[in-house]
């Protein structure tokens, strides 16, 4: 009985190889781009989009119903009849990436800033609900 659990198919072994490679790896995994770093302090909420070569011109923020997007188009590399490629990984084409903010949120004290392809967005929250220090008196 244990003898006949050991024995694999022929099948089994199909395409074993074919798992090591890297076209195998990014097969199924669908990557959002850009990729998003989140975190939030107790005054904002910090996000970060990492969206290399492109321009800040180029990017379109906006903030409806404290629902963050962030949206554009990445144009493909130009390239000469000599230079084919023969694989590419690099996302090319429109996005919009969408971020569902904390209602604690005030989108009218919003700063975006873009620089060495990244887009760094603060979204401040309300005065209220902001932590206060309060004074003790002796």
């Amino acid at each position: 009985m244990i003898s006949n659990m050991l024995r694999f198919s022929p099948s089994f072994f199909e395409g074993l190889d074919e798992m090591f490679t890297p076209e195998f790896a990014m097969r199924g995994r669908v990557r959002a781009y850009p990729q998003v770093n989140m975190g939030v302090t107790d005054k904002s909420v910090e996000v970060y989009l990492f969206t290399p070569g492109m321009k800040a011109d180029e990017l379109d923020v906006t903030i409806e119903k404290n629902l963050l997007s962030v949206s554009g188009e990445r144009k493909a590399d130009e390239l000469d009849d000599e230079d084919a490629l023969n694989r590419r990984e690099r996302f090319v084409g429109k996005f919009k990436r969408t971020i569902a903010l904390p209602e604690d949120v005030d989108p009218d004290k919003t700063e975006a800033i873009y620089r060495d392809g990244v887009l760094h967005i603060s979204v401040a929250k309300k005065a209220e609900v902001q932590p206060r220090k309060i004074e003790v008196k002796a």
